[in-house]
């Protein structure tokens, strides 16, 4: 499930809400389709996600925030990924995928970046 925490002039700020704190084969479903749906109703410009809520990620919720990245960019709308655990940008840093997608560390280099 996705909680959306705040719009500001056509940008919404979210945060995932996997059980057990786990982006993995076993939530990611859910959360994928919440937030590609959020994209197709082409109201914001912009999505930040929060991921603090997140703990650990898997290969397939790696696999699932880059689908949710090139959707994103496929329909003109801007995903940015910030307050990342220290395990998860771990991760992310090891696998490279911060290199596709657009992470920041904290909520105002998110803002600042649009």
């Amino acid at each position: 499930m996705i909680q959306i925490n705040n719009e500001i002039a056509g940008c919404a700020i979210v945060t995932p809400m996997p059980e057990n704190n786990r982006l993995t084969v076993t939530s990611d479903n859910e959360i994928k389709n919440q937030l590609n749906e959020l994209v197709d109703q082409h109201y914001y410009l912009s999505i930040l996600v929060d991921m603090s809520n997140i703990e650990v990620i898997d290969s397939t919720g790696l696999g699932t925030l880059i689908s949710i990245f090139n959707h994103s960019r496929n329909n003109n709308c801007k995903l940015k990924f910030f307050n990342l655990s220290q395990s998860v940008n771990n991760v992310i840093t090891m696998t490279r995928i911060n290199q596709i997608l657009d992470i920041y560390s904290n909520l105002d280099e998110a803002i600042a970046s649009l």
